[in-house]
């Protein structure tokens, strides 16, 4: 469907678009993570065995807590401005839309 590979396509720019304007949405995620990921050997010791153990669990849970704070955002804009709902009224698959959202959010 040529009609919905356009919007859909039109909707990762659109969102990358805005996801640079509004760098600092992306910069406290990041900045949760790292301080997370720092601050976790000071309550848990400084035993290497037991970070190299619990290290990698640490940082999937960290890398999704952070994903959570910038979960707000990604519709709360479209939400405020009528978009979502010119989405709806398209007559596209709101799946797809959905997607195109969602892949532009992983990838900032």
């Amino acid at each position: 469907v040529p009609g919905l590979a356009n919007a859909f396509l039109a909707l990762i720019r659109r969102d990358a678009r805005l996801v640079a304007r509004h760098s600092s949405e992306v910069a406290h995620p990041v900045m949760f993570f790292v301080i997370v990921v720092a601050l976790f050997p000071f309550s848990v010791g400084s035993d290497p065995v037991l970070l190299r153990t619990i290290g990698p669990g640490i940082i999937w849970v960290a890398a999704l807590l952070a994903t959570l704070l910038a979960l707000d955002a990604l519709f709360r804009s479209d939400f405020d401005d009528g978009t979502l709902e010119q989405m709806a009224l398209s007559g596209h698959p709101l799946a797809v839309l959905v997607l195109g959202k969602v892949f532009v959010h992983w990838c900032a």
